[in-house]
């Protein structure tokens, strides 16, 4: 019988702890363009989270628990390509996963995770699936202060500034308004409302895509007013 793939047998791999290490090194030490938000960006903590918001989407809609555990395989892997390159990095995350498994696991929930990996950043299509679709939100949710690791707002661009202005991030999924509100509370003093608009405006689009496809609505509040 075919072992099933597991959320905690990925978090375990020794190949997937040494990418998130180099990578982790790599950006810390970079003094490429690379900001203070892009380089956490990629870090394991990123994964983590984007992964329980993936996980949590599909259980509040009522998905099976096997697609609840894709989900969040899928997005806690979502990055690893990063050790590669920024460009192109959801089709590198997709093949080093399926070098990771090895072709004799090869099955449909394997290919169920490698379409949500290869397509979380595409703005052409919508997501191939559930699983992909709660990647999407995962990831494109996750705008914590959380992800900042330098103390002087200073050395911030416009993009660091606005993450370190979100204090609070939250992801309420509601079934039976059949809705997934993302609800930030931003510190003004830090930066605009508009600011967040100017910034993450592509990052709202993933998400209307993505809810769309679980055939949810997607609302937005920020500082309790409703933006969508």
């Amino acid at each position: 019988m075919d072992r099933i793939l597991t959320y905690r047998e990925i978090r375990n791999n020794v190949e997937v702890q040494m990418y998130f290490k180099y990578m982790e090194e790599y950006f810390e030490n970079t003094n490429e363009t690379f900001n203070l938000i892009k380089r956490k960006s990629y870090d394991r903590n990123h994964a983590i989270r984007a992964a329980k918001i993936a996980e949590r989407v599909l259980k509040y809609l009522g998905y099976k628990k096997r697609e609840h555990e894709l989900a969040k395989i899928a997005a806690y892997l979502h990055d690893i390509g990063n050790i590669i390159s920024k460009r192109g990095h959801n089709q590198s995350s997709a093949i080093m996963f399926l070098n990771i498994i090895g072709d004799d696991r090869y099955d449909e929930d394997v290919f169920t995770i490698v379409s949500a990996i290869g397509c979380h950043e595409d703005k052409t299509i919508e997501p191939v699936s559930p699983v992909a679709a709660a990647l999407m939100i995962g990831d494109k949710t996750d705008v914590s202060h959380e992800r900042i690791g330098a103390e002087d707002l200073y050395d911030f661009d416009k993009h660091s500034l606005v993450v370190s202005a979100c204090k609070k991030v939250n992801v309420v999924v509601n079934k039976e308004k059949m809705s997934i509100e993302l609800k930030i509370k931003i510190d003004s003093t830090i930066c605009s409302v508009m600011n967040y608009f100017e910034i993450f405006m592509s990052r709202i689009d993933y998400c209307r895509r993505a809810s769309s496809v679980l055939k949810c609505n997607f609302e937005l509040y920020i500082n309790d007013d409703k933006f969508l």
